[in-house]
């Protein structure tokens, strides 16, 4: 009975991502028809435009460090259907970063990669556990923080340009997590317990380490930011949390709470 309902989950699961590896081929966009370029970036005299390059640059930076990530396990990932959505996501994350790239040469040209945002994407891509390890920091963690993030510049930066082209980014985005929670849930669920706990202490740690760095290196100085980076930090760990429970990484003991 166990094989064949493994064999029927196999089977949902292949269809899953076969479907959604048609939309996303469907949904491949140019972005020198789908953006307006004869709209420049702007930037209203009340924001720092230092702070909108230095930001908009680290997910330009993180796009290209997930099309890295995804070129990799091409070779670690057997399942065609992966595979496909795999390669449709390198052509999303190359693309992007070549839409930030164009916006950013309006704001001064691209910013110097954030130490400490370097380091947690480097130790991200070097997961222990293998693939299963990279995918949930990437498809999981990563992703839905560089989401919040795009959704938190638009809510405050009113530039017709970039609200554009981070709608059109985040409608990609959106598909790379739902391979991510197809892929993942039957096998992280899979793992012993002791491994699944080890995964999430792992990456909660990386999400911290990460998240402090910013707090000391970006908040230290301005109260206002400082206090927007500690509620930031307060509220982000249970998301991402919620988030890695549904793709396996829950426990019935603690009530699919954090340890």
């Amino acid at each position: 009975i166990r094989n064949r309902e493994g064999q029927e989950a196999g089977a949902q699961e292949r269809l899953r991502l076969a479907r959604l590896a048609a939309t996303a081929a469907a949904g491949q966009w140019d972005p020198t028809q789908a953006i307006d370029w004869s709209r420049a970036p702007w930037v209203p005299p009340w924001v720092s435009r230092e702070a909108v390059r230095f930001a908009l640059s680290q997910l330009y930076h993180g796009e290209l460090a997930t099309a890295r990530l995804c070129e990799r396990l091409l070779d670690q990932v057997p399942e065609p259907e992966a595979r496909r959505c795999l390669a449709l996501q390198i052509a999303d994350e190359r693309r992007h970063a070549a839409v930030y790239r164009r916006y950013l040469e309006g704001l001064g040209g691209i910013a110097p990669v954030d130490p400490e945002l370097a380091g947690s994407l480097a130790a991200a891509a070097q997961a222990p556990g293998g693939p299963l390890s990279a995918m949930a920091a990437y498809h999981v963690v990563v992703e839905g923080e560089n989401l919040r993030l795009q959704a938190r510049i638009t809510g405050f930066l009113p530039c017709p340009l970039l609200r554009r082209i981070n709608r059109l980014i985040a409608r990609d985005e959106a598909r790379h997590l739902a391979f991510g929670r197809i892929y993942l849930a039957r096998r992280l669920a899979g793992l012993p317990e002791a491994e699944r706990r080890a995964l999430r202490s792992w990456l909660q740690d990386l999400w911290r380490a990460a998240a402090e760095s910013a707090l000391r290196t970006r908040g230290r100085r301005n109260p206002l930011v400082r206090c927007f980076l500690e509620a930031w930090l307060a509220r982000g760990w249970a998301r991402h949390e919620a988030k890695l429970r549904q793709v396996g990484l829950a426990f019935a003991a603690e009530g699919e709470g954090a340890p």
